[in-house]
């Protein structure tokens, strides 16, 4: 579909990646496609996220060929779940499809652990939309409150004074564990802009910033306390801007290469 090359169908003992960080959120991508060993994603993904013995990230994307699409991609986070949507990861995909020639085109059409996505590739930016949350269920949390909103994937949003110097790690693991979510902290900064910080489900830790999670606190922010969109979230690893264009909500944000290289599969996957 569109200007896109085939992959080659071997098995290789080696394989090509390219790590890319969005807004801080980094990643690990490999063109998967014609390779076979689909079995083992979650174990490589695992292996390749590690800090200290891979090559370091917060999750794995690999590229598959798929009918009707662009490509496909498929998410998995550091501890080896998924697949699973990520919305850094789509924009990290984008970058990724076109700068290595899979694909050379300007709009997509591209499939994920949640559904289609359409993706744009312009002026040196990625972005892409973002499954429309159909509502939001309020919890309360020792009298605070906080919500709980599906963006493809789960997230509890809850806002927070001083976001910058709380202790993140202090309930977190437990509110992730309770709701089965991913948490989003929010503080508002001034009128649409809004300062966040999120715990990670499959991370389990802190991200420096979560495209999914800017979108759950977007529509919480505008439909909870009245602030149309464009919002932007100020994450630490840069701002990540929501639009709602007709009936659909996008994410902006900046997206980078940080490097290329080629790993050794041997004694990492079995019968490789």
């Amino acid at each position: 579909m569109g200007n896109c090359r085939s992959g080659v169908g071997i098995l290789r003992n080696s394989v090509h990646f390219w790590k890319i960080e969005a807004a801080g959120n980094d990643f690990v991508l490999i063109d998967h496609r014609g390779l076979f060993f689909k079995e083992h994603l979650s174990e490589l993904a695992n292996f390749l996220c590690d800090r200290h013995f891979g090559v370091g990230a917060d999750g794995t994307i690999f590229i598959q060929e798929l009918d009707k699409y662009d490509f496909e991609m498929l998410y998995y986070n550091a501890d080896g779940s998924g697949p699973v949507m990520c919305g850094n990861g789509g924009r990290a995909a984008l970058l990724f499809v076109n700068e290595s020639g899979i694909c050379t085109q300007k709009r997509y059409k591209f499939h994920a652990a949640d559904g289609v996505h359409l993706g744009i590739v312009e002026n040196g930016k990625e972005s892409l939309t973002i499954q429309q949350p159909e509502n939001f269920h309020k919890i309360n949390l020792e009298s605070e409150e906080a919500y709980l909103v599906d963006t493809g994937v789960s997230h509890l949003v809850k806002v927070q004074k001083n976001l910058i110097s709380m202790d993140i790690y202090s309930k977190s693991p437990e509110l992730r564990k309770k709701f089965d979510a991913n948490i989003d902290y929010i503080e508002k900064v001034s009128h649409r802009n809004w300062a966040i910080r999120t715990f990670e489900r499959g991370v389990e830790d802190e991200t420096l910033s979560c495209g999914t999670g800017a979108v759950a606190s977007a529509f919480i922010i505008s439909e909870v306390f009245n602030e149309k969109m464009p919002v932007t979230l100020k994450a630490r690893g840069g701002d990540l801007r929501i639009e709602k264009i007709s009936d659909k909500l996008w994410l902006n944000g900046p997206t980078r290469k940080v490097f290329e290289g080629t790993i050794k599969l041997k004694n990492l996957i079995k019968e490789v």
